[in-house]
Protein backbone atom coordinates (compact mmCIF):
# COMPACT_ATOMS: atom_id res chain seq x y z
CA UNK A 1 0.00 0.00 0.00
CA UNK A 2 2.87 2.31 0.64
CA UNK A 3 4.67 1.51 -2.46
CA UNK A 4 1.41 2.34 -3.71
CA UNK A 5 0.93 5.71 -2.71
CA UNK A 6 4.56 6.80 -3.43
CA UNK A 7 3.98 6.41 -7.25
CA UNK A 8 1.27 7.91 -7.34
CA UNK A 9 2.35 10.86 -5.60
CA UNK A 10 5.47 11.03 -7.84
CA UNK A 11 3.62 10.36 -11.06
CA UNK A 12 1.40 13.76 -9.78
CA UNK A 13 4.92 15.44 -9.24
CA UNK A 14 5.71 14.47 -12.64
CA UNK A 15 2.61 16.11 -14.15
CA UNK A 16 2.13 13.15 -16.58
CA UNK A 17 -1.34 13.79 -18.50
CA UNK A 18 -1.19 10.54 -20.90
CA UNK A 19 -3.96 8.65 -20.75
CA UNK A 20 -2.60 5.23 -20.54
CA UNK A 21 -2.96 2.28 -22.72
CA UNK A 22 -2.43 -1.53 -20.99
CA UNK A 23 1.13 -2.38 -21.58
CA UNK A 24 2.12 -5.50 -23.89
CA UNK A 25 2.03 -8.50 -22.24
CA UNK A 26 0.14 -7.57 -19.27
CA UNK A 27 -2.12 -10.42 -18.16
CA UNK A 28 -2.62 -9.18 -14.00
CA UNK A 29 -5.40 -8.81 -12.55
CA UNK A 30 -7.25 -5.30 -11.21
CA UNK A 31 -6.32 -4.49 -7.44
CA UNK A 32 -9.41 -3.21 -5.09
CA UNK A 33 -8.29 -0.74 -2.21
CA UNK A 34 -10.13 -0.14 1.10
CA UNK A 35 -10.21 3.18 1.51
CA UNK A 36 -12.03 5.82 3.84
CA UNK A 37 -12.24 9.25 4.65
CA UNK A 38 -12.28 9.54 8.50
CA UNK A 39 -13.29 13.06 9.14
CA UNK A 40 -16.35 14.22 6.14
CA UNK A 41 -18.48 16.48 7.46
CA UNK A 42 -20.99 14.35 8.49
CA UNK A 43 -18.81 13.41 11.36
CA UNK A 44 -17.63 9.64 11.33
CA UNK A 45 -15.97 7.57 8.52
CA UNK A 46 -16.82 6.93 4.74
CA UNK A 47 -15.60 3.98 3.26
CA UNK A 48 -15.02 3.43 -0.42
CA UNK A 49 -13.12 1.14 -2.75
CA UNK A 50 -11.13 1.62 -5.42
CA UNK A 51 -10.60 -0.26 -8.46
CA UNK A 52 -7.01 -0.10 -10.07
CA UNK A 53 -6.52 -1.52 -13.28
CA UNK A 54 -4.49 -4.53 -14.72
CA UNK A 55 -1.09 -3.32 -15.19
CA UNK A 56 -1.97 0.28 -12.98
CA UNK A 57 0.93 2.65 -13.40
CA UNK A 58 1.06 6.26 -11.51
CA UNK A 59 2.68 7.46 -14.78
CA UNK A 60 -0.15 7.72 -16.74
CA UNK A 61 -3.73 9.50 -16.63
CA UNK A 62 -7.14 7.06 -16.55
CA UNK A 63 -10.67 7.51 -16.69
CA UNK A 64 -13.05 7.30 -13.50
CA UNK A 65 -16.11 5.89 -13.10
CA UNK A 66 -18.01 6.51 -9.88
CA UNK A 67 -20.05 3.46 -9.08
CA UNK A 68 -23.39 4.10 -6.16
CA UNK A 69 -24.49 1.10 -4.46
CA UNK A 70 -28.15 0.72 -3.37
CA UNK A 71 -30.31 0.83 -0.87
CA UNK A 72 -28.59 -1.08 2.34
CA UNK A 73 -25.72 -2.03 0.16
CA UNK A 74 -22.34 -0.77 0.73
CA UNK A 75 -19.15 -0.12 -1.08
CA UNK A 76 -18.09 -3.54 -1.31
CA UNK A 77 -21.45 -5.04 -3.07
CA UNK A 78 -20.58 -4.54 -6.14
CA UNK A 79 -17.55 -6.44 -6.31
CA UNK A 80 -19.52 -8.92 -4.52
CA UNK A 81 -21.36 -9.47 -7.63
CA UNK A 82 -18.33 -10.20 -9.35
CA UNK A 83 -17.82 -6.75 -10.94
CA UNK A 84 -13.90 -6.75 -11.08
CA UNK A 85 -13.66 -9.66 -13.33
CA UNK A 86 -15.97 -8.40 -15.69
CA UNK A 87 -13.92 -5.37 -15.56
CA UNK A 88 -10.39 -7.49 -15.93
CA UNK A 89 -12.08 -9.16 -18.70
CA UNK A 90 -12.97 -6.74 -21.08
CA UNK A 91 -9.56 -4.60 -20.43
CA UNK A 92 -6.98 -7.54 -20.77
CA UNK A 93 -8.68 -8.18 -24.01
CA UNK A 94 -8.69 -4.62 -24.77
CA UNK A 95 -12.37 -4.20 -25.58
CA UNK A 96 -11.97 -1.09 -23.43
CA UNK A 97 -9.34 1.06 -22.20
CA UNK A 98 -8.20 0.86 -18.48
CA UNK A 99 -10.14 2.80 -15.87
CA UNK A 100 -10.23 3.42 -12.45
CA UNK A 101 -14.08 2.64 -10.35
CA UNK A 102 -14.67 3.90 -7.12
CA UNK A 103 -17.93 1.87 -5.67
CA UNK A 104 -19.33 4.62 -2.49
CA UNK A 105 -21.54 4.34 0.09
CA UNK A 106 -25.09 4.35 -0.83
CA UNK A 107 -27.25 7.46 -0.10
CA UNK A 108 -29.98 5.95 2.30
CA UNK A 109 -28.94 9.77 4.44
CA UNK A 110 -27.79 11.59 1.85
CA UNK A 111 -30.22 11.61 -0.89
CA UNK A 112 -28.26 14.53 -3.78
CA UNK A 113 -25.36 12.54 -2.81
CA UNK A 114 -23.44 15.57 -1.71
CA UNK A 115 -21.19 13.37 0.59
CA UNK A 116 -20.10 12.14 -2.70
CA UNK A 117 -19.66 15.45 -4.79
CA UNK A 118 -18.42 17.15 -2.31
CA UNK A 119 -15.67 15.51 -0.51
CA UNK A 120 -15.26 12.27 -1.79
CA UNK A 121 -14.43 13.00 -5.81
CA UNK A 122 -11.83 15.65 -4.62
CA UNK A 123 -10.40 13.16 -2.03
CA UNK A 124 -9.66 10.10 -4.80
CA UNK A 125 -8.72 12.83 -7.75
CA UNK A 126 -6.09 14.53 -5.40
CA UNK A 127 -4.80 10.68 -4.46
CA UNK A 128 -4.98 9.00 -7.62
CA UNK A 129 -4.06 9.92 -11.08
CA UNK A 130 -7.24 10.64 -12.97
CA UNK A 131 -8.09 12.57 -15.98
CA UNK A 132 -9.48 15.87 -14.77
CA UNK A 133 -11.82 16.09 -18.21
CA UNK A 134 -15.38 15.61 -18.30
CA UNK A 135 -14.88 13.47 -21.15
CA UNK A 136 -12.99 11.00 -18.66
CA UNK A 137 -15.59 10.98 -15.52
CA UNK A 138 -19.11 8.82 -15.13
CA UNK A 139 -21.26 8.04 -12.55
CA UNK A 140 -23.26 4.85 -12.69
CA UNK A 141 -25.47 3.32 -10.04
CA UNK A 142 -28.28 0.78 -8.50
CA UNK A 143 -31.66 1.14 -7.94
CA UNK A 144 -31.35 4.22 -5.23
CA UNK A 145 -27.76 4.35 -6.59
CA UNK A 146 -28.96 4.76 -10.23
CA UNK A 147 -31.07 8.32 -8.71
CA UNK A 148 -27.78 9.63 -7.51
CA UNK A 149 -26.04 8.85 -10.56
CA UNK A 150 -28.61 10.93 -12.36
CA UNK A 151 -29.34 13.60 -9.94
CA UNK A 152 -25.44 14.18 -9.93
CA UNK A 153 -24.47 13.93 -13.70
CA UNK A 154 -27.45 16.73 -14.34
CA UNK A 155 -26.56 18.93 -11.59
CA UNK A 156 -23.27 18.97 -12.27
CA UNK A 157 -22.85 18.32 -16.38
CA UNK A 158 -19.56 19.79 -16.22
CA UNK A 159 -18.44 17.20 -14.10
CA UNK A 160 -19.92 14.17 -15.69
CA UNK A 161 -19.89 13.01 -19.11
CA UNK A 162 -23.05 10.49 -18.57
CA UNK A 163 -24.89 8.45 -16.34
CA UNK A 164 -25.69 5.51 -15.80
CA UNK A 165 -28.96 4.04 -14.25
CA UNK A 166 -29.39 0.76 -13.19
CA UNK A 167 -32.99 -0.78 -12.14
CA UNK A 168 -34.02 2.67 -11.80
CA UNK A 169 -35.23 5.52 -13.92
CA UNK A 170 -37.14 8.80 -13.03
CA UNK A 171 -38.17 8.84 -9.52
CA UNK A 172 -41.96 9.84 -9.27
CA UNK A 173 -42.24 13.34 -8.82
CA UNK A 174 -38.90 14.54 -9.71
CA UNK A 175 -40.13 15.00 -13.52
CA UNK A 176 -40.09 18.55 -13.23
CA UNK A 177 -36.53 19.32 -11.60
CA UNK A 178 -35.37 16.29 -14.22
CA UNK A 179 -36.56 18.95 -17.05
CA UNK A 180 -34.90 21.71 -15.80
CA UNK A 181 -31.85 19.93 -15.04
CA UNK A 182 -31.53 19.10 -18.64
CA UNK A 183 -32.62 22.20 -19.63
CA UNK A 184 -29.35 24.01 -18.03
CA UNK A 185 -27.64 22.14 -20.40
CA UNK A 186 -25.71 23.39 -23.35
CA UNK A 187 -24.41 21.52 -26.24
CA UNK A 188 -20.98 21.38 -24.55
CA UNK A 189 -21.71 19.58 -21.71
CA UNK A 190 -24.45 17.72 -22.07
CA UNK A 191 -24.69 14.08 -20.74
CA UNK A 192 -25.14 11.03 -22.21
CA UNK A 193 -27.21 8.36 -20.49
CA UNK A 194 -27.90 4.83 -20.35
CA UNK A 195 -30.37 3.14 -18.58
CA UNK A 196 -30.70 -1.05 -18.06
CA UNK A 197 -33.72 -2.31 -16.08
CA UNK A 198 -35.29 -6.34 -16.02
CA UNK A 199 -37.99 -7.14 -17.81
CA UNK A 200 -38.96 -8.37 -14.09
CA UNK A 201 -38.79 -5.17 -12.31
CA UNK A 202 -41.69 -3.86 -13.49
CA UNK A 203 -41.99 -0.71 -11.60
CA UNK A 204 -38.17 0.22 -11.78
CA UNK A 205 -38.60 -0.29 -15.70
CA UNK A 206 -42.23 1.81 -15.88
CA UNK A 207 -39.56 4.73 -14.19
CA UNK A 208 -36.83 3.98 -16.95
CA UNK A 209 -39.18 4.38 -19.87
CA UNK A 210 -40.49 7.99 -17.66
CA UNK A 211 -36.80 8.92 -17.79
CA UNK A 212 -36.55 8.19 -21.51
CA UNK A 213 -39.64 9.83 -22.87
CA UNK A 214 -37.64 13.27 -20.98
CA UNK A 215 -34.55 12.47 -22.23
CA UNK A 216 -35.76 12.35 -25.86
CA UNK A 217 -38.21 15.43 -25.90
CA UNK A 218 -34.92 17.07 -24.51
CA UNK A 219 -32.62 16.05 -27.22
CA UNK A 220 -30.03 13.94 -24.85
CA UNK A 221 -28.34 11.13 -25.87
CA UNK A 222 -29.72 7.98 -24.19
CA UNK A 223 -30.27 3.95 -24.64
CA UNK A 224 -32.55 1.56 -22.54
CA UNK A 225 -31.54 -1.80 -22.03
CA UNK A 226 -34.28 -4.36 -21.27
CA UNK A 227 -33.32 -7.65 -20.38
CA UNK A 228 -34.44 -10.90 -18.82
CA UNK A 229 -33.91 -10.15 -14.70
CA UNK A 230 -34.78 -8.61 -11.67
CA UNK A 231 -34.06 -5.89 -9.37
CA UNK A 232 -30.65 -7.09 -8.43
CA UNK A 233 -26.82 -6.88 -8.88
CA UNK A 234 -26.18 -10.04 -10.40
CA UNK A 235 -28.64 -9.03 -12.98
CA UNK A 236 -27.00 -5.27 -13.53
CA UNK A 237 -22.85 -6.95 -13.80
CA UNK A 238 -24.38 -9.25 -15.88
CA UNK A 239 -25.19 -6.35 -18.70
CA UNK A 240 -22.06 -4.21 -17.18
CA UNK A 241 -20.02 -4.74 -20.31
CA UNK A 242 -22.46 -3.46 -22.66
CA UNK A 243 -22.58 -0.78 -20.08
CA UNK A 244 -19.12 -0.06 -20.12
CA UNK A 245 -18.22 -0.50 -24.20
CA UNK A 246 -21.12 1.96 -24.21
CA UNK A 247 -19.27 4.54 -21.77
CA UNK A 248 -15.78 4.28 -23.46
CA UNK A 249 -16.95 4.40 -27.27
CA UNK A 250 -15.12 7.81 -27.43
CA UNK A 251 -12.52 7.43 -25.34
Amino acid sequence: MRRLFVLIFLGLLCGCTQRTVLPEGCTASGEIIRAEIPEPARGYAYGYRVYLPPCFSAESRYPVLYLVPGRSSSPDTWFAAELAAVVDNLILSRDIPPLIIVTTENIESDPMADAIYKELIPVVENQYPTLNDRRYRAVAGGSLGGIAAYRLAFQYPDTFSSAGIFGAGAISGEEARIHEWLSAMTEANRTRVFMDTGDEDIFMLDRARVMKSILDESGVENQLHVGHGGHNYAYWVSNFEMYLKWLTKDW
